[in-house]
């Protein structure tokens, strides 16, 4: 087990590189910052702000660049020029949320006004991003939005906009088709707010923190989701699967990581790391290592034996 630190903000989001040897990190209020966990001294930070759109920091698929969403737009770091580019999207919304296919083949955007959207984007091949399709947000309050690893699907919580007193519209899971973007199921979502999503490494089940309560739901049935309750008075805040399927991992506010095998929902064990309030949680894609991510700036990486 060993401790990273990068300032002194809330670690919104987490991702390993796809050989495990690498770490990025997205701190509210710091920027983005990238260790090479062979010699995890001082990071490299990245961007000097970051915020809530940036909880989606990814790597590419070739592990060469680490990518995230700023208020400046889509940005990216190529770790062999070592330079940060920012990818342009011929959109007029803002983009505020950001997802990333497995593959590196499409990504998503969810845009706000003038024009809100959720649109998804390919290569062009000249080192641009061309629109692939996009759909009108218009008349929806889009919170979140996933790519399923195996590239098929995304699934969305949305509450219907039109009519008076929309805010107090049912919210619901909206599963849509990653290549032409339309709805293929819709399920329960039985709150008020939105909460983080992690679809399963195969594609066939989702789950979500919400609260106490982890919620999941079968892909692509969806339905009503099933609900397992913490044994505490404090809040799930992320989730992350283990690569293998088999094991499903959740921070929480009462400063520990659960570890529940997603059989039957009983937890297997918990880690307890002295780190505070935990906030964000990855797995590296060979499920050798973990890291959890505090809410002051520091990051546990430890090896996970399940």
């Amino acid at each position: 087990m060993r401790v990273l630190q990068a300032g002194s903000g809330e670690v919104l989001g987490l991702a390993f590189g796809p050989d495990g040897r690498s770490l990025a990190a997205a701190v509210e209020g710091q920027g983005v910052f990238l260790w090479d966990l062979a010699d995890p001294g001082f990071p490299l930070q990245l961007d000097t702000a970051a915020s809530d759109r940036t909880r989606t920091v990814s790597f590419s698929p070739d592990g060469r660049s680490v990518e995230w969403l700023s208020s400046r737009g889509w940005r990216a770091y190529d770790r062999e020029v070592r330079r940060t580019a920012l990818r342009r999207l011929d959109a007029r919304g803002e983009p505020y949320r950001l997802a990333s296919g497995a593959d590196g083949g499409r990504a998503f955007t969810l845009h706000n006004i003038p024009d809100p959207a959720l649109i998804a984007w390919a290569p062009d091949g000249a080192g641009g991003w061309s629109r692939e399709w996009e759909v009108s947000t218009a008349q929806l309050a889009v919170d979140r939005v996933t790519a399923d690893p195996s590239g098929r699907r995304l699934a969305l919580l949305t509450r219907k906009t039109n009519g008076p007193r929309w805010w107090e519209q049912p919210s619901r899971l909206e599963l849509r088709s990653a290549v032409s973007g339309a709805v293929e199921a819709v399920g329960t979502y039985p709150y008020s707010y939105s909460c983080p999503l992690a679809f399963a490494p195969d594609g066939g089940q989702l789950v979500g923190a919400h609260g106490m309560t982890l919620l999941t739901w079968p892909v692509p049935a969806l339905g009503d989701p099933q609900a397992l309750r913490l044994d505490s008075r404090k809040h799930f805040t992320a989730v992350a699967y283990h690569p293998a399927g088999g094991h499903l991992l959740a921070t929480s506010n009462d400063a520990t990581v659960h570890v529940f095998e997603t059989a039957g929902w009983g937890r297997v064990t918990r880690y307890a790391w002295q780190l505070g309030r935990l906030r964000s949680i990855a797995v590296s894609p060979d499920g050798s290592l973990a890291a959890a991510g505090g809410d002051r700036g520091e990051v546990v990486v430890w090896d996970l034996d399940l």
